[in-house]
């Protein structure tokens, strides 16, 4: 086994690691010239020096630093001589600094990489949305030594994954605690906002597809069911399948969180809540923000009125996104889940189904899933009231 690891910065993880199978540590400053798959604001404060001091850090464990260029989309400023120039000088400075991986998502950004900068070990992220055959061999044969899989599709498709694996060569990787919505419709939509959110453009950002994903859990819980996560039980089931490399997300969050998902995953084991491996937030440790986060992200002259934006900053609080919670208000009962679970997915393509004629994710969650009812009433009034504002032109007065 060998797992990818979100990296929130902290030095003193990275010891604690060093009995587990963690190969590289993944991240990127809070923004760069090529951008990446999460806004700005919810990026690590961090330095350029910061960051090379943590990548030699990283390396006397044995542990390589991946460094994320995995933006859907750069605006078409990449074939501009200016961007040209800074993209040269910014590879050379993150080689000065120990970076031997980077994670693209674009065929001209791998190739531009592999020529120019060809000690560098590439990886093709999920952004690329590798789900095919033909599509895993576009990649290999451009040169990636390895690829994330586009996982919110073909976690659970199991005769697509064994193709896949019998069609190349390359490391091939596998997403394994993500809680996004199977075959998301906004993927795309949401991919490309992050990236203009994270490419040094400042432009203003909300995150219109994270609140409208977690109101369609709350409303539909058997939704924590069908996002396609992998238990830690069931690792063995995808590495008899040839696959033995495994990312965890998430980025930022707290070092006792992302530990706890090391040790189960590695272990193949975990007995508890399954939403404290899957979620991104509603931690009880704090989440490290940039000073004068809110003023720095939120309130820009001209863009909405400051004031409604406070719906929208009870809403993330009340959730705990880059806030503390008390407690974790959503529970999955990992002893509810069936040991064969996984088996369960083996002859059919969810694609291809209406869920209302299976129903078999519905089954489970309803003994699995709990959801504080007090915390869902009101966070799907306050949904409601942000939603109004945005879709009715109230939140910028028009």
């Amino acid at each position: 086994m060998k797992l990818s690891l979100a990296s929130n910065y902290d030095p003193d993880l990275v010891a604690k690691l060093e009995d587990y199978p963690v190969v590289e540590i993944f991240g990127k400053l809070p923004y760069d010239l090529v951008g990446g798959g999460r806004p700005r604001y919810m990026g690590t404060p961090f330095s350029y020096r910061q960051l090379a001091e943590y990548v030699s850090l990283a390396r006397s464990y044995g542990i390589a630093f991946n460094y994320l260029l995995n933006a859907a989309c750069m605006g078409n400023r990449e074939w501009g001589q200016r961007w040209q120039k800074k993209f040269n000088r910014f590879l050379e400075k993150l080689s000065q600094a120990g970076v031997s991986r980077v994670t693209v998502a674009t065929p001209f950004l791998l190739e531009l990489v592999k020529r120019r900068f060809p000690h560098l070990y590439v990886k093709v992220g999920i952004f690329a949305q590798v789900d095919t055959t033909r599509r895993a061999k576009f990649w290999e044969d451009l040169g990636a030594e390895a690829i994330t899989l586009e996982s919110f599709s073909i976690n659970r498709n199991f005769k697509a994954l064994r193709a896949i694996r019998k069609a190349v060569k390359c490391e091939l990787q596998l997403i394994v605690n993500h809680p996004c919505l199977p075959n998301c419709p906004m993927q795309y939509y949401h991919q490309n906002g992050f990236a203009h959110s994270s490419d040094g453009s400042k432009n203003f950002f909300l995150d219109y597809c994270s609140l409208k994903c977690a109101r369609r859990r709350l409303q539909e819980p058997s939704l924590f069911i069908k996002s396609a996560w992998i238990r830690p039980e069931d690792i063995g089931f995808y590495e008899k399948m040839g696959y033995d490399s495994f990312k965890l997300l998430e980025r930022g969050i707290p070092s006792a969180e992302i530990l706890k998902r090391v040790d189960a995953y590695s272990k193949k084991k975990f007995t508890g809540n399954l939403a404290e491996l899957i979620l991104p937030y509603g931690f009880r440790q704090p989440v490290r923000k940039e000073r004068f986060w809110l003023l720095r992200n939120f309130f820009r002259p001209f863009q909405v009125n400051p004031i409604r934006l406070k719906s929208f900053y009870d809403l993330i609080k009340w959730q705990g996104m880059l806030f503390e919670l008390d407690h974790q208000p959503v529970k999955i009962d990992s002893s509810k889940i069936p040991k064969d679970f996984i088996e369960g997915f083996e002859n059919h393509d969810c694609t291809m189904l209406d869920c209302s004629q299976c129903g078999y994710c519905e089954r489970i969650a309803d003994d699995a899933v709990r959801i504080d009812e007090g915390f869902r009433r009101k966070i799907l009034e306050r949904f409601d009231e942000v939603e109004d504002m945005m879709i009715s032109g109230d939140l910028w007065d028009v």
